[in-house]
């Protein structure tokens, strides 16, 4: 039933819940995040609300499903529990918005050089290999989105955002909702695991 990453075609719309991994910044980080956001809507007149309970950086989208079932969560959680990463460092300095097609709002995010994210791309890659060991590693860039937006916000860079990430998070989030995702699961870096 997992044998293979979810992609965006397994999300229909009567998909309402999205289940996802991913690490979350520190108060000072989440703050400054915070205030750059304020800062790119005001100087951009981006029509686009804060979204500064929702900070993070995806590590792994489980994909969409019409309900969150237990023996999915078991098997997630179960698979976050077999991860032996170090704590690592995440420095994000750019700020660009993606691309969307026809009329969806536009992601504005914060993001850095591939160069930065050794320890990022370790857990990544150790996640992907807990939950589907025969499947290969899809690409990942690290961001942190700032807010949705139908006007872009020009590339720039920015004052580096740096923190130390201690542990990562299963979330929960449901279609439409504009609230914090629910938290399902944390577990802690190992200082001792070879890096």
């Amino acid at each position: 039933m997992h044998d293979r990453p979810p992609t965006h075609a397994d999300a229909p719309a009567s998909h309402q819940h999205h289940l996802f991994f991913a690490v979350l910044p520190d108060v000072a980080a989440a703050q400054a995040a915070t205030a750059l956001a304020q800062s790119l809507i005001a100087r951009h007149e981006l029509q686009a609300p804060l979204r500064s309970e929702r900070l993070h950086v995806t590590l792994m989208s489980l994909g969409w499903e019409a309900e969150p079932s237990a023996e999915r969560l078991a098997w997630a959680r179960a698979a976050a529990a077999r991860v032996q990463v170090p704590p690592f460092r995440l420095r994000l300095d750019r700020v660009l918005s993606f691309e969307r097609t026809g009329r969806a709002k536009r992601p504005c995010v914060l993001c850095g050089s591939g160069d930065d994210h050794g320890g990022f791309h370790a857990l990544h890659v150790a996640l992907h290999a807990a939950l589907w060991p025969t499947s290969p590693v899809p690409p990942v860039l690290p961001h942190m989105t700032l807010c949705y937006s139908h006007q872009s916000a020009p590339a720039q860079v920015v004052a580096p955002l740096e923190w130390t990430a201690r542990s990562f998070v299963l979330l929960h989030n449901r279609r439409g909702s504009s609230g914090p995702y629910e938290l399902l699961g944390e577990w802690q870096l190992d200082a001792e695991a070879s890096g």
